[in-house]
């Protein structure tokens, strides 16, 4: 994917606060988390790797690996805080369907963070929000491991000498003070630290949470619940005396997690050597700050003071929000796959589906959408018909492959009625839905570009409105499978596909013909898929019977570039829409589309030679994790 990820690693003791801070880092797409390495301090560990499982369940990335850390501190004094988050961390909710943990990852939480940071050097992101034993028993372990790290950022410690679990000490310092000690005098990477004191002065308006947990969406029903108990000991007098300064909502953990996410969000800090005190009756455990330079201590720790609280709540707002996806379709039995594996994703948002030419007549591209969301039970998502042909070019069907009716001309007499399709017609409605949610909306594109090439005409700002657009269309390799060059979707309206690949301007990211066959999924999977003992199976097995016995004819073998079994191309532009870490390798390159050519019209043109000048690129899909494409189909039909 693109270098310009970044690459996190989390060291946490999952109770609530970790739990939303590892939210605020999954919503955002430019991220990476190589893995999260659990350890005691809110809860037992058991349950702090309980818990991160079930976060990451919620969050539907239970691909991300789960280490199991320390179960208590270097000196084991120190038992975990129960009371705040619950005895179990999240709140005492109950939740029979919490993943096991024989999910666990079987390498030891250190030894996983020494590797993941030696087969990343100068590239990993250390974010620790618990106890830093797991930290000092890597640093023990390989000492190299803070020269390798490109930063850590830290919440703990004080800067006033006052407590929250002691009468001098915040609770994770004070849950192992010589880690906190090793940590701070053997990690000398730039080090960032949010402290207690700074949580407290930057904590947000109770009524900004009670507003993000009212969202109706997985998440923030799930938030709600294991949030409940430690909010409501939160807004209590006895809570109130380990607050320093302004009441309100603080989420001490998410704080480190975004100022490793985004540095701009910290707008004001002080660089100071730090260490730990061991000895003292009260102090053990507080975090001492050397103004005086009284330690000779070469590295400084940036210690966070203010924080971008606007562009903090936004971070926050977006961990608990569902995708919005707004699909453009030409609703043939690859669309109405790419469709359900959309619709069976919670946290995911389709804000409507527009109609196109391409596989099949208009009329049936909107009859056949509506059949789909009939079948998912998903009517209520409003449908728009688009353009009936292309800009200039001939119009054409895909009709042999998909047949007739683009659906395997399966006779449906209970099919829905065309008077459920909005007035409104295809590109107005997708200018419309994507002004009132500005930079909040992905573009799913697996028809030919027609309706995006109208509503950007329609209004050519739209394209800097847009959070990402996702096409399946073009080729890499100059071979096609509709004319001797081309592609369908491209070739179907290549003076659409130009404008497109011109004028929209935002993230772009592409699955071309050549990588969706060189990532086919094996037969057998596919015979497993549509086994599955379900209405949507059922429905599915009927509409692909046709197409698949065509994929797997002799004549269908020349279209294929290599990589023979089953070939679901839209459904590869939707997964990595609704995934950020679904592909795994692309390149970033400037396309655009061959317009004169006899035989290449409609032809997707790389210039890896930068010879067009163009300074928007496009990430153009080459591998994806097909594990979690299998799930995403399993999923699509239960």
């Amino acid at each position: 994917m693109s270098c310009m990820k970044k690459k996190l690693i989390l060291d946490m003791d999952t109770g609530v606060d970790d739990g939303q801070a590892i939210m605020v880092a999954l919503a955002d797409p430019e991220v990476e988390i190589l893995g999260i390495t659990c350890c005691h301090g809110n809860t037992t560990l058991d349950n702090a790797c309980k818990n991160t499982l079930r976060v990451l369940k919620v969050c539907n990335r239970l691909d991300i690996p789960v280490y199991r850390g320390c179960a208590k501190a270097l000196l084991a004094r120190k038992p975990h805080d129960g009371d705040y988050f619950g005895k179990d961390g999240l709140g005492d909710v109950p939740d029979p369907d919490a993943p096991g943990l024989e999910l666990l990852q079987k390498k030891k939480a250190a030894q996983a963070m020494i590797k993941m940071v030696k087969e990343n050097p100068g590239e990993v992101t250390l974010v620790a929000t618990a106890p830093l034993t797991n930290l000092a028993v890597a640093v023990q372990l390989d000492p190299s491991i803070a020269k390798k790290l490109k930063a850590l950022y830290i919440m703990g410690g004080n800067t006033e000498s006052r407590g929250n679990i002691t009468e001098c000490g915040e609770f994770n310092f004070v849950s192992d003070p010589e880690a906190a000690y090793m940590v701070l005098d053997r990690y000398t990477c730039p080090t960032y630290i949010a402290t207690w004191e700074f949580s407290c002065r930057n904590s947000l308006p109770w009524s900004f949470c009670d507003q993000c947990l009212a969202q109706d969406t997985e998440k923030a029903i799930f938030m709600k619940k294991i949030s409940d108990l430690s909010m409501t000991k939160a807004r209590t007098g006895d809570y109130q005396k380990g607050i320093t300064t302004r009441k309100g909502f603080a989420p001490c953990d998410s704080y480190a997690v975004a100022a490793a996410i985004d540095d701009t969000v910290i707008t004001e800090r002080e660089e100071v050597a730090v260490t730990v005190e061991l000895e003292g009756k009260y102090t053990r455990g507080m975090m001492v700050l050397d103004y005086m330079e009284l330690l000779k201590k070469k590295h400084k720790a940036v210690i966070m003071k203010k924080v971008d609280l606007e562009k903090f709540e936004q971070m926050y707002k977006n961990s608990l929000k569902m995708k919005k996806l707004l699909i453009d379709a030409d609703t043939g039995v690859d669309d109405a796959q790419a469709i359900m594996v959309a619709l069976a994703d919670p946290n995911v948002e389709v804000l409507g589906i527009i109609c196109c030419h391409g596989n099949t007549p208009l009329e049936n591209v909107v009859r056949n959408t509506l059949r789909v969301l009939k079948v998912c039970d998903r009517l209520d998502i409003p449908v728009y018909r688009g353009c009936s042909e292309p800009l200039l070019a001939r119009r054409r069907h895909a009709g042999d492959y998909h047949g007739k009716d683009g659906m395997g001309d399966v006779p449906d007499p209970d099919a829905p009625d065309l008077e459920l399709l909005q007035t409104e017609r295809g590109a107005p409605a997708m200018v419309e839905i994507i002004n009132q949610n500005p930079g909040e909306v992905i573009l799913v594109a697996t028809a030919p570009l027609t309706n995006l090439a109208v509503a950007v005409q329609l209004d050519p700002d739209l394209p800097k409105k847009l959070k990402a657009l996702y096409i399946m269309g073009g080729n890499t390799d100059s071979r096609g499978n509709t004319t001797v060059c081309g592609e369908f979707n491209f070739v179907a309206d290549p003076e659409a596909a130009h404008v497109v690949l011109d004028r929209y301007t935002c993230p772009t990211y592409i699955a071309p013909w050549e990588f969706s066959c060189r990532n086919s999924l094996p037969w057998s999977f596919c015979e497993k898929w549509l086994c599955q003992n379900t209405d949507k199976a059922g429905f599915m097995k009927k509409i692909t019977s046709l197409s698949m016995t065509k994929a797997q004819s002799e004549e269908y073998q020349k279209e294929i570039t290599e990589g023979k079994g089953f070939n679901s191309c839209d459904t590869y532009a939707m997964a990595a829409a609704i995934d950020d870490s679904f592909i795994t390798e692309s390149d970033e390159v400037a396309v655009t589309v061959e317009l004169e050519g006899k035989y290449t019209r409609g032809m997707m043109v790389l210039d890896y030679m930068e010879l067009l000048n163009k300074k928007h690129k496009a990430f153009v899909m080459k591998t994806v994790d097909l594990e979690k494409l299998k799930q995403m189909f399993m999923n699509s039909l239960k």
